[in-house]
């Protein structure tokens, strides 16, 4: 929590001490909360499509979302998103590396530009704002839940009929998982924890009319609780065997969700 400078010194000199509440300053660069982006190529694609097209379902988030119409290595994925998205008339808003701040400035700049409001939107976010293993900012868990807090109210505003179906950061790489994929990802124990952290705290957003949750990090992990490689070889993204198990888990909710709009 960010702390208005100055406060504690101001607060002894007055003799308030705690009796003066420590007040959260505004986002600023380098936040979770704070949007921050660039008008790239796929940006500027997904703004035309969500402006020209109609869409019951968008799914938000990082490459784990953009990989499901990507090509070379993910192209397997497609498979999936043409069995369990593509006839829920989705839109795929998944962007490779995003943050919490980089999806706040894509939906702040015509991505939630649509002419009929989608009834649900699919979120899962924030796995690269705790990855100490390649990002020179890394954000905690509390940090990460402002960002994604702040997205759900963002589209709250803005098309406040939708649902909101928050998925829970995924199982990711720790220190002890191991691989023989070319790729890696082997965070340490403090951004595990805040992944947990982030996690417990996407609960208190669920209302149950506008904001749900699930957690499908179960289809990630074997008996022993370890990661299965099977289905996430590199230890973050899902191949597309994980990417059907997970699809498969979600489907009921999202199909209840959609059906009751």
């Amino acid at each position: 929590m960010r702390n208005t400078p100055g406060l504690h010194s101001l607060a002894a000199l007055l003799g308030v001490g705690l009796l003066l509440p420590s007040l959260r300053a505004e986002p600023g660069p380098g936040d979770a909360d704070f949007a921050s982006g660039k008008d790239t190529a796929r940006h500027q694609q997904k703004v035309a499509a969500v402006r020209s097209g109609e869409y019951d379902l968008a799914l938000v988030g990082d490459s784990i979302t953009q990989c499901l119409e990507s090509g070379g290595e993910w192209a397997p994925l497609q498979a999936v998103w043409e069995k369990y998205y593509a006839p829920l008339k989705a839109i795929n808003l998944g962007y490779s590396g995003y943050r919490t701040e980089n999806i706040l400035w894509n939906l702040q700049n015509g991505e939630l530009d649509f002419g009929r409001s989608p009834k649900v939107f699919r979120i899962l976010i924030g796995t690269n704002n705790t990855d100490d293993q390649h990002y020179k900012t890394v954000h905690s868990g509390e940090q990460t839940f402002a960002g994604i807090k702040a997205i759900v109210e963002l589209i709250r505003s803005r098309h406040p009929a939708s649902r909101i179906l928050l998925v829970k950061i995924l199982p990711c790489g720790g220190p002890g998982d191991l691989t023989d994929y070319k790729r890696k990802y082997n965070r340490s124990a403090q951004a595990m924890e805040s992944v947990r952290r982030v996690n417990e705290l996407l609960e208190t957003l669920v209302d149950g009319r506008h904001v749900f949750c699930v957690d499908v990090g179960n289809v990630f992990r074997r008996a022993d609780g370890t990661l299965d490689t099977e289905r996430m070889p590199d230890l973050v993204h899902p191949n597309a065997a994980g990417a059907e198990a997970m699809a498969a888990a979600l489907d009921p909710t999202l199909r209840r969700l959609l059906e009751e709009r």
